[in-house]
């Protein structure tokens, strides 16, 4: 087993010195080029804010010192208050460009064997815990074959930062990495130093702002381009990985077929609450995405042409050739208009191939059809009518239709002894054909319940049968499940649908013309009852060409507190009716997905009593699925911050309940998430790593056995936590005005990060997304999500005979309890209850409206020192000095940033009603407040590393 180096102490290397020098190399950079363009008394200003800012940091929060820098921010112009927040957010992008890279050297020095940091989730070092504890080799080996982890990459506007700005830090990262080698000359050191300055001046000069929101088809190549840049290249070379050390231990390596990875995609296919994702839409990003898959695929087809010049093959490959050879005499001789040899110009690989080089024969072919395919969806992408189709190069429409010929070639070479050529570049483009298919990505298809409910009351009205809407949940299962059981058509192939309903029913034509092999699951928020279920069942079969025989598994979300706590009822309903269980056996081999919700049983019931309920519901529907003979597959819809399920995804799946994981886990990953797991090559290699090894020891360890006094006790604080928490959310008439006033809520808009609405429709805050109420608490640095309700639940623990010491435990040896306190901390070493008075101060106009401020900001320094005493810490993060470090380089430029958007905020609000700018104001200076506003909340988002 591969450890670290014996010549050196374990963690001889010292990591904190780099990395603090490349923080300051590129800050003080980035400064000394912003000094020759800018006049002297604007670098006095920014030198004094950053004094000032220091001297506030380093006074234990003093009153003084906060008054001082925060009078001097007031003070300034619209344009002073600009270059603060874009020298400062910029400042922060370059700090976590700099822990990304950070991340990449700690892991090279442990490949080096020069350091142990970080062994605990790598494959080695897990492989390892797990043989000491009986596994053998076989079984962890059998583990890693058998399981998958499907990450679905999310539309949720979290991502602040642009594109144009990411591409830049990404960059930016390539140089500081190549900086890091030891043999650079002097001349390459200088060239590289020349184009770290080149690259941040441009980062400088580039804008900031979003001029424009998002069209769901943005989001869609957005998402792509993601997996493009680093995920479809790091996944076979970590299989590989995963191959050699197996190899090496003297096992098989992972099998060609085995998915370890798979990846979804929401954007283009979520339509909950977003009028601008349409059906057309949905065709237009699919076709976005097989154009993709075939551009990427044709690159490796013409890497391959160059590579396999054998001039020998096995017979099968040779019959195969064979064959082609005679459809394409057929298609010849039949549509002469159509040869494909002629017409097609090929500018890498064009020349003649020989019959005996029966390699380049076989992927001549394959390159003839997968160009068929791209120029085929090219032509749709541009509103133009397809190319006729050709039978000598007919387009691709399933991965076994590719599988075939790749298969045929590998076998080929291993069977002629050739093994170590066929485990190169041909081993790679198969297993990417098995995890990208022919999309790069499936896409989820997500609508909201009442939707369905909508459609399905206009349809029983339209042909007469009453109203659907109006019969209760007896009814409608009866209704729906005779339906399912019978043959003849409930939908009239004319009808006068309109406007929702007939946007329901066009999306599940679109769905069956799709199919599975574009598109994952149909997900169902705001799941309550089976019906809901049964409603989507009904509405695919009815839409179907072909009876439902290809439909969508149907995906429950279960994302309140009373979903949750229904979760088993619902699902124990579902598999006692007999065509539902049926259904699920023929179709899909008895398994059933449910997806579970962090966001909004979070924004229902507080974090705790979301997490407990959540915890609780997957136990109890695991007993349930297993008294019925269903296998069960959970899908975790988690956000980029604690408040709505975030956090370090190790952490998060090795906390789930014994028996969720079992060999498959599915969960999105959102904006923000997306740069710090997939940003660069080696960040998606380390992700794909940390999330094999957490799957494979979440199912392999053995449980840890939860003792009832725990349950009993966190029953008690998830009941106080949530009526607290409920009490002061939906029951304190002052909280909507304040959360109003006192956030960015209502300018979140001007960031234009998304293409879906803020609201799924007019209201309080039960309408309000998750997203931007967890973002505007976060901004404030009050970050109310999170802890809202938790100091209540645990005085009254503390009060209780035994109580803080039976916390204690339940911290120290259940996963669950000590993953939510140590989430919980983090957040709370970002709060600042100085800061939050701060807007309080100055955008709260009643008197009433502050007190009830002042008594959320008590209640947020009771939960930090209950919070203490439970991690038995003296100060907040004391047990993650990496993060506690983190933190504490960005408050010198978190304060500055926060106190010029409080102040930008005032003067935007005297300038605007309801975000339009009143008559009588001069438009150019409302657009620089705008403009000075947005980049405050985008450099809040970088430093604090979360949005929404």
């Amino acid at each position: 087993m591969k450890g670290v180096n014996p010549l050196l102490k374990s963690d001889s290397v010292d990591f904190i010195s780099p990395l603090q020098a490349d923080v300051s190399h590129l800050c003080d950079t980035l400064f000394s080029l912003i000094e020759k363009s800018c006049p002297p008394a604007t670098i006095a200003l920014l030198g004094n804010v950053k004094t000032l800012a220091k001297i506030y940091d380093v006074s234990s929060k003093d009153d003084k010192a906060f008054a001082n820098l925060a009078n001097l921010i007031e003070s300034l112009s619209v344009d002073q208050l600009t270059i603060i927040g874009s020298l400062f957010s910029n400042m922060c992008n370059l700090a976590n460009l700099a822990e990304h890279v950070h991340r990449i050297r700690r892991r090279k020095a442990f490949d080096r064997g020069e350091s142990s940091f970080l062994s605990r989730h790598s494959l080695e070092e897990i492989v390892d815990d797990l043989q000491r504890n009986g596994f053998s080799l076989h079984q962890i080996r059998d583990q890693i074959c058998s399981q998958t982890v499907e990450m679905v990459l999310t539309a949720h506007p979290t991502q602040a930062v642009r594109r144009s700005i990411l591409a830049k830090l990404h960059d930016i990262a390539k140089i500081i990495e190549a900086s890091h080698d030891a043999y650079l000359t002097p001349e390459q050191s200088r060239i590289n130093e020349e184009l770290l300055k080149a690259n941040l001046l441009c980062l400088w000069r580039t804008d900031e702002v979003r001029r424009s929101k998002p069209k769901p088809e943005d989001e869609a190549r957005n998402i792509i381009h993601v997996i493009e840049e680093t995920a479809w290249h790091a996944t076979p070379i970590y299989i590989s990985r995963m191959d050699h050390f197996f190899i090496k231990n003297g096992l098989k390596p992972i099998p060609l077929h085995a998915t370890p990875f798979v990846f979804g995609s929401w954007a283009g296919g979520d339509r909950d609450g977003n009028p601008f994702v349409t059906p057309d839409v949905t065709v237009e990003v699919v076709n976005i995405n097989r154009y993709r898959a075939a551009c990427l695929y044709l690159a490796e087809i013409e890497s391959l042409l160059f590579d396999l010049s054998i001039h020998y093959g096995s017979d099968e490959l040779l019959d195969y050739n064979k064959k082609i050879a005679k459809q394409t005499d057929q298609a010849a001789k039949s549509r002469p208009d159509l040869n494909v040899t002629t017409k097609i110009k090929y500018k890498e690989f064009w020349n003649y191939v020989p019959p005996k080089e029966p390699f380049r024969v076989c992927f001549s072919y394959i390159r003839d059809r997968m160009t068929a395919t791209r120029d085929h969806c090219e032509a749709l992408l541009s509103n133009m009518p397809p190319p006729q189709s050709n039978p000598a190069a007919p387009i691709y429409t399933t991965k076994d239709e590719l599988l075939e010929p790749l298969n045929i070639m590998y076998r080929s070479l291993v069977d002629t002894g050739d093994e170590i050529i066929a485990d190169g570049k041909l081993k790679d483009l198969i297993r990417r054909v098995h995890i990208f298919g022919l999309t790069i990505v499936k896409l989820d298809i997500r609508q909201e319940a009442e939707e369905h409910t909508n459609a399905l009351d206009f349809i029983t009205r339209y042909i007469g049968l009453g109203s659907y809407a109006e019969m209760d949940e007896d009814q409608r299962i009866k209704f729906l499940t005779e339906n399912l059981e019978g043959k003849r058509p409930l939908i009239p192939r004319a009808h006068s649908a309109t406007g929702k309903a007939k946007n329901v029913l066009d999306t599940f034509e679109v769905v069956s013309d799709l199919g599975p092999e574009a598109l994952g699951a149909y997900i169902i928020s705001m799941c309550m009852k089976p019906s809901d279920v049964l409603a989507v069942e009904v509405l695919q079969r009815e839409c179907s060409s072909n009876c439902g025989e290809s439909s969508l598994r149907v995906v429950p979300l279960l994302e309140t507190i009373n979903a949750l706590q229904d979760s088993a009822m619902v699902l124990g309903t579902l598999f006692e009716n007999k065509w539902y269980r049926k259904h699920l056996e023929r179709r899909f081999d008895s398994v059933q997905e449910v997806m579970v919700g962090y966001s909004d049983s979070g924004k229902d019931g507080g974090r705790l009593t979301s997490a407990w309920e959540l915890y609780k519901a997957q136990e109890h529907m695991v007993e349930c699925a297993a008294k019925h003979g269903v296998t069960l597959r959970f899908f975790h819809g988690r956000g980029g911050t604690v408040g709505r399920g975030g956090g370090p995804q190790h952490l998060a799946i090795l906390s789930q309940p014994p028996g969720t994981v079992n060999q498959y886990l599915r969960v999105t990953i959102q904006g923000e998430v997306m740069e710090q797991d997939f940003g660069l090559p080696n960040l998606a290699l380390r992700t794909l790593e940390t999330y094999t090894t957490a799957v494979l020891k979440a199912d392999l360890t053995e449980p840890v056995v939860v003792k009832p006094e725990y349950r009993e006790l966190l029953d008690k604080l998830s009941e106080v936590s949530c009526t607290k928490y409920r009490e002061i959310v939906h029951g304190d008439p002052r909280f909507v005005q304040y959360f109003r006033s006192s956030t960015p809520e209502q300018e979140l808009g001007l960031l234009n990060i998304g293409s879906r609405p803020q609201k799924r429709k007019e209201g309080g805050v039960e309408t309000l997304r998750a997203i931007p109420w967890v973002f505007a608490w976060t901004q404030t640095r009050l970050h109310l999500p999170v802890w809202l309700g938790l100091g209540s639940a645990l005085q009254t623990g503390m009060n209780e005979a035994g109580g803080k010491q039976l916390l204690r435990e339940m911290y120290e040896k259940w996963p669950f309890f000590r993953s939510f306190f140590d989430l919980i901390g983090m957040v709370l070493a970002k709060a600042d209850p100085h800061i939050s008075s701060r807007y309080e101060d100055v955008l709260v106009e009643e008197e009433e409206q502050k007190q009830f401020g002042s008594m959320l900001r008590d209640l947020l320094v009771e939960t930090i020192d209950l919070v203490l005493q439970v991690s038995g810490e003296q100060r907040l993060l004391d047990k993650d000095r990496v993060q506690q470090r983190a933190i504490e380089t960005r408050l010198e430029w978190l304060t500055p940033m926060n106190l010029a958007q409080v102040e930008l905020l005032k003067r935007w609000r005297s300038v605007s009603v309801k975000g339009v700018v009143k008559p009588e104001v001069d438009q150019l200076k409302a657009n620089q407040l705008v403009d000075a506003l947005v980049i405050s909340m985008k450099g809040l988002s970088s430093a604090l590393q979360n949005t929404g």
